[in-house]
């Protein structure tokens, strides 16, 4: 890498050269011819070289992320894993030492169609403890929608793309990829708490605002084949409480072409619905709707057991307002 350090060594070089000259030293003609090409040597030389200079670093630093980040995990063994993890704690230390430099060519890989899947996870997490920029976090964010769910631990997966959905991003396209793994699930121990794919879709929405999800979760859910993914879509969108989720969900229960399974769960969904409505409150909220629907959004910031018990009681309140 032409870094700070190697431009030095060239510059040294050159300044070594011409002490060695006596010729040099004495000639006032080589000294003019010198002063004239110093002379030439102009702002926009500067610039080409700078810009070749910036160029050098990126293709170096490409270069390490392609030696760093050639393998997937989980094709991988626990000694091959453990090998691993060694390389990317030096270039996750390398890059943190040298960030005036590294930085920017992080950013610059991250935003390449061809990066590595991995590093496309491993990449982001590393700017996102760089940095805490909106730009970066959606840099982050994009290139995580290209990383491989098998090569992750699905929790913190779960956990990195939340606190973007609390950060008030668009996490829609990365939310949906656990739709791809029926098995997907979350472990927080700090409340000794499992949230399975049906949980985990709707900690990773809810937070965020119904605009950025709400349309493209209802068309998923007529185009999705998995029956465990028809009813993490049909959950959210009930937990959505609008007239339009409540208006696909009693769509979806009566298409005849969806697995009976599905929509057996969406009868259920209409149901549960219809009660939560009837049921009488304890006390009469005076908050409106849409100051409820913010209330749901701030509480599913908070990836608890307390929060899923406060959630129920805050659902009532939330359809005896709606749906709108």
């Amino acid at each position: 890498m032409i870094g700070i350090d190697s431009r030095r060594v060239i510059l040294d070089r050159f300044g070594d050269n011409m002490k060695g000259n006596s010729q040099w030293r004495s000639s006032r003609t080589i000294h003019s011819v010198l002063c004239r090409l110093l002379g030439a040597f102009t702002s926009a030389g500067f610039l080409v070289l700078s810009q070749s200079l910036a160029a050098a670093q990126i293709t170096s630093f490409h270069e390490r992320v392609l030696a760093t980040y050639n393998f997937s995990p989980h094709s991988l063994s626990k000694e091959e894993i453990s090998a691993k993890s060694k390389l990317l704690d030096a270039f996750w230390a390398e890059v943190k030492a040298n960030q005036a430099i590294d930085l920017p060519a992080l950013r610059e890989e991250l935003a390449r169609p061809d990066a590595p899947a991995f590093f496309e996870f491993d990449g982001a997490k590393l700017l996102l403890s760089l940095s805490k920029s909106r730009a970066d976090e959606i840099i982050a964010l994009s290139a995580i929608s290209h990383a491989d769910l098998a090569d992750l631990q699905s929790t913190d997966y779960f956990l990195t793309v939340h606190a973007m959905s609390v950060d008030g991003l668009n996490t829609t396209t990365v939310a949906l990829k656990i739709l791809e793994n029926d098995k997907f699930q979350a472990y927080i121990p700090q409340h000794a708490l499992t949230l399975d794919q049906e949980m985990c879709l709707a900690y990773l929405l809810l937070p965020t605002e119904e605009r950025f999800y709400l349309t493209t979760i209802e068309q998923r859910l007529f185009q999705e084949k998995s029956v465990v993914a028809q009813k993490s879509l049909l959950s959210v969108l009930g937990d959505t409480a609008t007239k339009q989720g409540d208006a696909a969900i009693a769509r979806f229960a009566a298409d005849a072409s969806q697995p009976e399974q599905a929509r057996a769960y969406a009868r259920t969904i209409m149901g549960a619905t219809n009660k939560m409505t009837d049921l009488p409150l304890v006390g009469i909220s005076t908050k409106s709707y849409e100051s409820l629907k913010a209330e749901q959004r701030q509480l599913f910031a908070r990836v608890s057991d307390e929060a899923l018990s406060d959630w129920y009681h805050l659902r009532l309140k939330i359809r005896h307002k709606g749906p709108q």
